[in-house]
């Protein structure tokens, strides 16, 4: 232990033994030059970068928690809101919008737990949205049964058919909808739950992730289960202020086990978890956010899960075709709790590469009189190491007083570093440290050290909400990263991107061979005398699908020398002279 206790608490020391050791065939480290472009103009006064455009989108729905019955119930149940999904169901090039729908209660003493309609709205351009939910075959599930309690989404091609189908999770169960054709030259969706065998053994599910785990080429999915909780086990003695009776904590209760599930290609899913690895239920798992990325770069993807009030896990990557294994190494890797090893009270996640040196740094959200959590990336392909980072990049500055939620890495003005966007809410109903409704957070990129910019963000930002969900992706192609966010009881807010167009940017869309899943696979892109990374992805924010594509900003630089693309099996490939300031769908050469 002296010895652990040593690595970790040693950042200078072990960042130069991580460094030493990394492979000659990774990535070169970065090149240090001039930054991309200078922070002129997005300091704390100018003008706004975000416009609420909700009213014109066509866009017009409300997660409801049920928390209007009567006697209220105060359960836990109703802390945790939705999210939201980005999928291009249909084909046009435009990022529909799927938004879960909560829940009520009913029947007798409302003790009976049933869903709202979920939604799927249609992106006409321009940020205009029809509501397609009905004729898209979302309105139920199999056999007209009604939505079930729902908190979250997950987007990926299960049947790698070429189409993104959509995973549902929520309160007793989740859903699988599989995107088929419709008969009328569209598509829909169809519940394949069922023959899929994702209709049973699930308590409590929050988030969900994609990834290929097993390098088979098909993905996998990682579903969060939350806790313990149902009217049979529902406690009516918390408060926080001595006399005003509140939603209980976590910590009051058992968490529950998480899942993951093979599949088995063709178009069922076996529950692997228990040989898988994955730790039991009890104290130590009550998961809330997850996100799947290769943080080793060994070409495996590895699951991260914010956990509340619990440590963190991170199940490095140890599968072998057709078999999913996993070691958990969130405490010695330094990424289960704050700066000290304390767990935490953690809801949404990302990953980037923030300081530009080419390794993905995990990033977490947290509770009220917590620090938000940056770990540093020093890994190596034999060693998974991190630095609690929060302090040394300035985003401690923000405080403690938050309690945030869905999240997200963007460049707002394709100036070349990865800015920051946070969700915030509290989770209680009657909360005495800070307000229930919290203002965003938006967090400028200088060079690696975060300023608070929010004032700049437009007028939602200037609002209290009470955020849960986020998803983040480029709703009208232009390039600029817009934000859709999920509130409790209040209706959902589209956000688009106004900041200045005075930089250069590229997008990339990533099509690996025979339509495989591509998380875990790594871009890197050469422009301006510096060197960007983005690392594809599964899951991330918080109960939430953000847009795959990925966006760099260029700055002032008007061309690119390089862009190289490592994909998940470990094969490369280089483009060169691709025009900027516009999407380029880059495909695999097919395996022989």
């Amino acid at each position: 232990m002296k010895k652990n206790w040593l690595w970790l608490s040693c950042p200078f020391l072990l960042s130069l033994w991580a460094c030493s050791q990394r492979s000659a065939n990774d990535v070169p480290p970065v090149k240090v030059g001039r930054p991309l472009a200078p922070n002129v103009g997005l300091d704390a006064h100018g003008p706004d970068l975000f416009d609420d455009v909700t009213a014109a989108s066509g866009v017009d729905f409300t997660y409801r928690n049920g928390e209007e019955v009567k006697p209220p119930h105060l359960s836990i149940l109703e802390s945790l809101g939705g999210g939201a999904a980005l999928i291009d169901y249909d084909g046009d090039g435009l990022l529909d919008l799927f938004l879960a729908g909560g829940g009520y209660f009913a029947g007798e003493e409302n003790k009976e737990i049933r869903g709202h309609p979920c939604r799927l709205f249609k992106n006409l351009g321009d940020l205009k949205f029809r509501d397609v939910t009905q004729e898209a075959g979302l309105d139920g599930l199999d056999s007209g049964q009604p939505w079930f309690y729902t908190h979250g989404a997950a987007v990926a091609d299960y049947d790698r058919d070429g189409w993104p189908d959509l995973l549902v999770t929520g309160w007793g169960r989740i859903a699988l909808f599989q995107n088929v054709a419709d008969g009328k030259g569209g598509r829909r969706f169809q519940d394949a739950s069922a023959n899929a065998g994702l209709d049973r053994d699930i308590s409590w599910a929050t988030s969900a992730a994609w990834a290929d785990l097993d390098s088979d080429g098909w993905p996998d999915p990682y579903v969060c289960q939350y806790v313990d909780w149902s009217f049979n086990n529902h406690p009516t003695d918390c408060d926080y202020d001595g006399k005003t009776r509140d939603v209980c904590p976590p910590k009051r209760f058992q968490g529950l086990p998480h899942k993951v599930y093979r599949n088995n290609t063709d178009g069922s899913f076996t529950d692997v978890s228990v040989e898988a690895g994955l730790l039991k239920g009890g104290n130590g798992s009550k998961g809330l956010g997850v996100i799947s990325v290769d943080v080793n770069l060994d070409g495996k993807p590895d699951i991260y899960v914010a956990n509340d009030t619990v440590l963190n896990f991170l199940y490095v990557n140890q599968s072998t075709p057709g078999k999913i294994r996993f070691r958990e190494q969130g405490l010695m890797a330094g990424v289960a709790g704050d700066g000290s090893g304390n767990p935490q009270g953690s809801m949404g996640v990302d990953v980037g590469d923030p300081d530009g040196r080419g390794l993905p740094a995990l990033w977490v959200t947290n509770y009220e009189n917590e620090l938000h959590a940056l770990y540093r990336n020093v890994c190596d392909k034999d060693r998974v190491l991190f630095i609690f980072h929060t302090p040394a990049s300035g985003i401690a500055a923000i405080g403690q007083k938050y309690v945030g939620w869905g999240t997200g890495f963007l460049d707002i003005d394709h100036h070349g570093w990865e800015d920051l966007f946070i969700a915030n809410g509290h989770a209680i109903r009657y909360p005495t440290g800070a307000p229930r409704q919290q203002k965003p957070v938006l967090l400028r990129n200088q060079a690696g050290k975060f300023v608070d910019i929010t004032k700049r963000g437009g007028a939602y930002f200037q609002r209290a909400h009470l955020a849960r969900g986020a998803a983040l992706g480029d709703l009208d192609n232009d390039g600029r990263i817009d934000i859709v966010v999920s509130h409790m009881n209040e209706p959902v807010a589209i956000l688009r991107n106004v900041a200045p167009k005075e930089n250069h940017w590229i997008g990339v869309e990533l099509a690996p061979a025979e339509k495989a899943d591509v998380v875990g696979a790594r871009i890197v892109l050469e422009a301006g005398g510096r060197r960007q990374t983005r690392f594809a992805k599964g899951g991330g924010s918080y109960a939430s699908a953000p847009d795959r594509r990925s966006v760099f900003g260029l700055g002032k630089a008007e061309r690119i020398d390089s862009l190289r693309v490592i994909w998940p099996d470990g094969k490369q490939q280089v483009w060169t002279g691709l025009e900027i300031d516009r999407y380029h769908r880059l495909a695999q050469k097919e395996k022989h």
